[in-house]
């Protein structure tokens, strides 16, 4: 499906023809050298085990791609139940600055509602920008709840201090981690996907609630990404693994960001957490919390993480009335009705109806 504005530009669903130049193009956006950003986006949005296809919009001029909006899959599931929702998230945007302030984000989120909604039926983002909120809204995105990140300080705030703005890429050998195995932790610098889709499997869930599908498939991709690093830690027991933690490794290894986290046991999970803990391998260790799920925000704040609001967040509030930049939801329908944000008597437009982590998050 085509579309040609007045202004002359044309936008497209993206097709493989287009790859060289989106690549290159989002070069302005991606800080990281071509071979890794071709990899990049090779695993973001040709090699998602949720997507049937590449999800993309392209703007182009005179034949050259100069705008490119992009969009993760994900599979969301209703309580215990076998059938799965399609959810696209809103991802990767960038025009070239030649051809800014004419419309061109919004025209290609406009765009991006012709997808097969028997597929796909919502949009949600996770990773708005203050940027891009406004433009978003215009689309008609809600909002859904405020991002809050929770911390803890490790054992000398002064070193957090001075080392959390550092840019300086470091291998993460190089990094306070340990890896091995250290009593019933396994410390490691790649995924088990089998013991983690076991995990999940086997956690107990909300029936009135939506989770992340996170089958063996999604494991076995989702922590391929070649521009992030990841430490897992793994608790060991007679019957295999009984829990895990995956830590986002900042570039600079001092700050530790948790993504996911499972276990087959009560308070597994908080065992690992106390162990990453009391090793000291990150100046600080951080997560963000989307305010629906009291069970790990009262995990986190007995492990003494403490709830933080730069600022910069304080001091622009959206019109949303919400603290800092909130999630967003929307149905991929053009037009829709109330019906289109239930799922199986489930309001979508809840917070209390999701339950979500970091790792659903396209920038995890």
């Amino acid at each position: 499906m085509t579309a040609i504005l007045d202004s002359g530009y044309r936008l497209t669903h993206y097709c493989p023809e287009h790859e060289t130049q989106v690549v290159n193009l989002l070069g302005g956006l991606w800080r990281c050298d071509s071979d890794t950003r071709s990899r990049l986006f090779r695993w973001k949005y040709l090699e998602n085990p949720f997507r049937d296809g590449p999800i993309g919009i392209v703007a182009l001029h005179d034949d050259k791609v100069i705008g490119f909006r992009g969009y993760f899959a994900n599979r969301y599931v209703v309580g215990s139940q076998v059938a799965s929702l399609g959810v696209l998230q809103p991802g990767d945007l960038y025009v070239d600055p030649d051809h800014r302030n004419r419309g061109l984000s919004v025209a290609m989120g406009q765009h991006a509602m012709g997808y097969d909604t028997s597929r796909y039926r919502l949009f949600l983002n996770l990773s708005c920008s203050k940027a891009s909120l406004r433009g978003n809204l215009a689309l008609g995105f809600q909002p859904l709840a405020a991002k809050v990140r929770l911390i803890r300080h490790g054992h000398n705030p002064l070193d957090w201090w001075r080392s959390r703005t550092g840019k300086t890429r470091r291998p993460l050998e190089e990094s306070r981690i340990g890896f091995g195995q250290f009593g019933s932790v396994q410390v490691a610098d790649s995924a088990l996907p089998a013991a983690m889709a076991s995990i999940a499997a086997n956690q107990r869930h909300a029936e009135d609630a939506l989770h992340l599908q996170q089958d063996y498939p999604f494991f076995e991709w989702r922590y391929r990404n070649p521009a992030r690093k990841y430490a897992f830690y793994f608790l060991a027991e007679d019957n295999g693994v009984s829990a895990y933690v995956a830590v986002h490794v900042s570039a600079n290894n001092v700050l530790g960001q948790i993504l996911d986290y499972g276990e087959c046991r009560e308070r597994a999970v908080h065992e690992i957490l106390t162990f990453i803990i009391r090793s000291r391998h990150f100046s600080a260790l951080s997560i963000v919390s989307y305010g629906a799920d009291e069970l790990p925000r009262q995990l986190f704040a007995d492990l003494g993480f403490t709830t933080t609001h730069p600022l910069k967040k304080l001091t622009a509030t959206p019109s949303s009335g919400l603290v800092g930049v909130p999630v967003l939801i929307r149905p991929i329908r053009q037009s829709f009705s109330d019906s289109d944000l239930m799922i199986n008597a489930v309001d979508l437009r809840r917070i209390s109806s999701w339950r979500l982590k970091p790792i659903c998050s396209d920038a995890a």
